[in-house]
């Protein structure tokens, strides 16, 4: 099984996380992933540069707990902002509800929504495991 590391000391927000993966599952690819969790996904089912489609990985996150202090409530709130601004009127509720957790600071935070997105292997296309290394 191919193991790809994540180095969250690379990376503070976002973006910089976006081309951390950009850099460890695309390399040398002249285009640029989406930044956001759909195109986030989509890398990991493979077929856009380090493992075929299909493949499984093993992903190894170093400075896992640094992320998951950047991916916090406040990373969150940013998130659902940036959404709300782009997403269909029909999800407008689901995501303000979304929203409100976040300033509430309940529910998932970002570190958690990436995460679940990492280990959740049904009906996803990828075959992922993780591990979190403080």
């Amino acid at each position: 099984m191919r193991t790809i590391i994540i180095d969250g000391s690379a990376f503070d927000g976002t973006p910089g996380f976006y081309d951390e993966v950009e850099r460890k599952f695309t390399s040398g690819l002249t285009w640029r992933i989406g930044r956001n969790l759909d195109a986030f996904n989509d890398v990991l089912r493979g077929g856009f540069g380090v493992h075929e489609y299909g493949e499984p990985i093993a992903i190894r996150w170093l400075h896992a707990g640094k992320s998951r202090g950047d991916f916090g409530y406040g990373a969150t709130v940013e998130h659902y902002k940036n959404v709300m601004e782009h997403c269909h009127p029909r999800n407008r509720a689901i995501v303000e509800k979304r929203l409100d957790s976040a300033n509430n600071r309940t529910g998932q935070t970002l570190f958690d929504i990436i995460v679940e997105i990492i280990n959740s292997n049904d009906n996803t296309g990828h075959d992922c495991t993780l591990e979190l290394i403080e």
